[in-house]
């Protein structure tokens, strides 16, 4: 298995104009292209995404650490 490569910025293209029913029918063998391959490589997409879910989703710390949680008794 090969590790994956750092991001790399997108380019912006420059997309020629289509007819609309050109642009319909591209979209629609986007679609099924993206459709298949998340179907072959489903178990490969799940393992990145687990493994790194970490770093997608860091915690921020706890700025008040003596301040009273939820289930604490009320003070009166």
């Amino acid at each position: 298995m090969t590790q994956p490569q750092s991001r790399q910025t997108l380019q912006p293209i420059d997309l020629p104009p289509l007819p609309d029913e050109a642009a319909v029918a591209l979209i629609e063998v986007l679609r099924e292209l993206l459709f298949q391959f998340e179907g072959h490589y489903f178990g490969q997409l799940c393992r990145y995404h687990a493994e790194h879910a970490a770093e997608h989703h860091r915690r921020q710390p706890d700025l008040f650490d003596d301040a009273p949680d939820f289930d604490d008794p009320l003070l009166f």
